[in-house]
C-alpha cells in the first residue's frame, strides 16, 4: 500500500500546473476535494454525473474504476472528450490517485492557447 497522503498533479483552465494532496476516503470524490481546497463554481450537479463541468483528461497514470453508464452518458455530450476523459464526481479519492496527471477541461480554456 501506498503511503498517505497521496500527492497528483493537475493542470488548471489556466495552464497552471498545480500539486495537490489527500488521504484515503478524506472526501466522496475527486471534484469535492478539488472544489473543497482548489478550485471555484465547479460541479454544477453536485456529483450526479449529469452535467459534465467537472471533466477531466488523464495525462498520466490510470485509474481501475470502471465507467458507470451515467458517466459514459454524460461524456458521449461533450465535444472535447477522449478516450482519456473522465468526471471527477465519479472518482473515489484513494490510493490510485497517487502520482495520476491530468488537466481540468472547462469551457474558459486559457492556457491552451
Amino acid at each position: 500500500m501506498k503511503p498517505e497522503p497521496y500527492t497528483f498533479t493537475y493542470i488548471d483552465e489556466f495552464g497552471h500546473t498545480n500539486s495537490a494532496a489527500c488521504r484515503q476516503n478524506e472526501y466522496h470524490s475527486l471534484m469535492e476535494l478539488l472544489f473543497d481546497k482548489y478550485l471555484q463554481e465547479w460541479g454544477d450537479c453536485k456529483g450526479r454525473a449529469w452535467c459534465g463541468t467537472c471533466h477531466i483528461q488523464i495525462l498520466e497514470g490510470s485509474l481501475s474504476s470502471k465507467m458507470q453508464q451515467e458517466e459514459k452518458q454524460t461524456l458521449s455530450h461533450l465535444d472535447d472528450a477522449c478516450a482519456q476523459s473522465r468526471l471527477a464526481c465519479q472518482i473515489p479519492v484513494n490510493a490510485e490517485l497517487h502520482n495520476l496527471v491530468f488537466k481540468v477541461i472547462t469551457e474558459n480554456d486559457y492556457g491552451s492557447k
